[in-house]
């Protein structure tokens, strides 16, 4: 077992173990949200016909070569075209066709300019310049031709996306099976968020925003009773759970002190265990096992450990069972609005929210923050990282960050 790994190193350990999980067919309606499970390639062109992106006329392009004002091409309009219906005629030479957006171009036509700018009434059309081939007309395949890519396995169904493989006629989509999660909250300190609080406990908040989290990267989240500090009875949950679950998150028990139980009971099952602690503040106290075959993701107590090293490896690890390709965190660099003012003896990740002042982006922080508090996490969207051994941090300071 490895002690004290950075995260890129825990995250690594991590996901090169992980496969993914099986796969299902899903209804168009259904699929928003979830992970595309194949390449998919085009069957058909988008437009499938060439089509008018205006209201206006059509015509042949050669027929207007020596129109001028004083001596103005004049066409007959022989049929109009709404969207949705297909043209009667072909267009002959100084014929036009009256058509409107999204409309068919008829065979014939290869040119077409807006009502606003042509003189024409029921009968005829006058040009007064000369148009070029193809003039505003939209190409068959102009979004997407037959044969080609249209998304690739791991892609993630956006509804831009949705709208493309409905264009194309996909009714039903092939998506990996959405992971599923086992919740443990560990801590005789712990009651129901239901029950009166004797003396000495809490309630077990905490587990429900790392559910929230979780489900909104795609997991089904089944949260268990709360297991005391017992390493036999937690390790018996544990297994329940790896009999039933694609992933396992605990809360609790990671730690030094005397009830801190997660590592006996992993040796109780004979588990994997990968790594202990991880480089970062906080979400230090970190386990990190597999036992039969599935990932135990052992967290903090504390709510937001919990949640920074959920953050940085449970999530990415969910993403990856559930069949992304990207399943880390996105970075970019951004401005801290407020600064920090604390030395950093550790590598440090604070959570905070986007924020957009004078055309440019900040990372807005809470001032107040610690392992055992819930607030700071209120409106998270991305967590600044502070480099170890940096000084306090003045407003305007540059550092890397991490979008949720």
């Amino acid at each position: 077992m490895l002690k004290g790994v950075s995260i890129e190193e825990g995250l690594k350990l991590v996901v090169d173990r992980l496969g993914c999980t099986g796969k299902e067919m899903v209804s168009a309606a259904d699929a928003c949200g979830r992970v595309l499970a194949d390449n998919l390639i085009s069957p058909e062109n988008i437009p499938p016909f060439r089509r008018s992106p205006l209201d206006g006329y059509a015509f042949r392009a050669e027929d207007t070569l020596d129109a001028s004002e004083e001596n103005p091409a004049v066409f007959e309009i022989i049929e109009e075209i709404p969207a949705g219906k297909a043209p009667e005629h072909t267009v002959g030479r100084m014929q036009a066709v009256k058509i409107l957006t999204g409309a068919p171009v008829p065979e014939g036509a290869d040119a077409i300019e807006k009502y606003e700018v042509v003189e024409a009434d029921e009968k005829t059309l006058r040009l007064t310049h000369p148009y070029r081939k193809n003039c505003n007309v939209v190409p068959v395949g102009e979004d997407i031709s037959k044969g080609a890519p249209v998304l690739s396995d791991g892609t993630v169904i956006s509804p831009a996306y949705l709208g493309i493989l409905a264009g194309l006629g996909f009714d039903r989509i092939p998506v990996y099976k959405k992971p599923q999660v086992t919740l443990i909250s560990t801590g005789s300190e712990l009651v129901p968020i239901d029950a009166p609080i004797p003396l000495g406990k809490i309630r077990n908040s905490s587990i429900y925003t790392l559910k929230a989290f979780l489900e909104a990267n795609g997991a089904l989240v089944k949260m268990v009773p709360i297991v005391p500090d017992d390493a036999e009875l937690i390790a018996q949950a544990v297994d329940h759970a790896c009999q039933e679950s694609d992933l396992v998150f605990t809360t609790g028990g990671v730690s030094v002190g005397d009830y801190d139980m997660l590592q006996r009971s992993m040796e109780l099952l004979h588990a994997d265990v990968l790594f202990w602690k991880m480089q970062m503040k906080p979400g230090g106290a970190f386990l990190a096992s597999f036992h039969q075959g599935k990932p135990v993701i052992s967290l903090s107590g504390n709510p937001s450990a919990a949640a920074m090293a959920c953050f940085m490896i449970g999530i990415p690890a969910l993403r990856k069972v559930g069949g992304r390709k990207e399943y880390e965190l996105e970075r970019c660099r951004l401005r801290m609005l407020e600064g920090f003012s604390k030395k950093n003896f550790v590598r440090r990740f604070l959570p905070g929210r986007l924020v957009v002042q004078n055309g440019e982006a900040y990372i807005s922080v809470t001032p107040s923050q610690g392992n055992g508090i819930l607030h700071p996490l209120h409106g998270c969207n991305v967590i600044a990282e502070i480099p170890q051994g940096s000084p306090a941090m003045e407003p305007g300071t540059m550092v890397n960050a991490y979008l949720l």
